[in-house]
């Protein structure tokens, strides 16, 4: 039996002041009349914020691994249900697909590609089309509010995704240094994915 997170930790020392700058294209992809979305590392929960805000879902879930933002998400009620899983581990314990939509952003760079790869398997047998989100290129990893599992260590490029069935972009700023692009080069993004920081992929069951 799943077993929702109760309880409450303390969430004081929380120092993320920042957020992604594509949210926009991850709501985007999002269709406007979701009725179930799971949300896997859903960390403080800014998914959950825009799925409440923008679309009308009737099932909003939340999956991570740090009890403080599990804690934070229960205490602003971002999502309807919240589960602690080490997204390490597989299977996820939900049906097959149970949700209608599974988003995924900046995560799957936090664990070992192989475990990556089962994640990605899992996400698309619970959910009917999968949203994730990965940087483009090696970056430093980030201390932010004391959370252990921030580190980076794995690197997912364009083709990687493609060969799963995913259509990719690019996103956030240019990863680039070539001055004076122009700002409609975004609308080739998708020819041009590691022109960017990040990499929005998104597979859809066709059946």
């Amino acid at each position: 039996m799943r077993k929702a997170v109760i309880g409450m930790w303390k969430t004081e020392g929380q120092k993320v002041t920042w957020t992604h700058s594509f949210l926009h294209e991850i709501l985007e992809a999002i269709p406007v009349n979701v009725e179930s979305l799971i949300d896997v590392g859903c960390g403080k929960g800014i998914i959950g914020a825009l799925v409440r805000i923008y679309r009308d879902a009737s099932r909003l879930v939340g999956v991570d691994i740090f009890k403080p933002y599990l804690t934070f998400c229960k205490i602003h009620r971002l999502y309807d249900e919240i589960y602690r899983i080490d997204l390490r581990k597989n299977p996820l314990p939900f049906k097959s697909n149970e949700f209608e939509v599974a988003t995924c952003i900046e995560v799957i760079e936090h664990i070992p590609k192989t475990n990556g790869d089962k994640l990605l398997k899992e996400l698309e047998r619970i959910s009917k089309t999968v949203i994730m989100t990965t940087p483009a290129h090696s970056t430093p990893s980030k201390d932010y509010d004391n959370n252990p599992h921030r580190k980076h260590v794995s690197l997912w490029n364009q083709q990687d995704l493609q060969k799963r069935g995913y259509r990719v972009k690019g996103v956030g700023n240019y990863a680039i240094p070539i001055r004076n692009l122009p700002i409609n080069f975004r609308h080739v993004s998708s020819r041009f994915p590691p022109f960017f920081q990040f990499l929005l992929a998104k597979k859809e069951d066709k059946g």
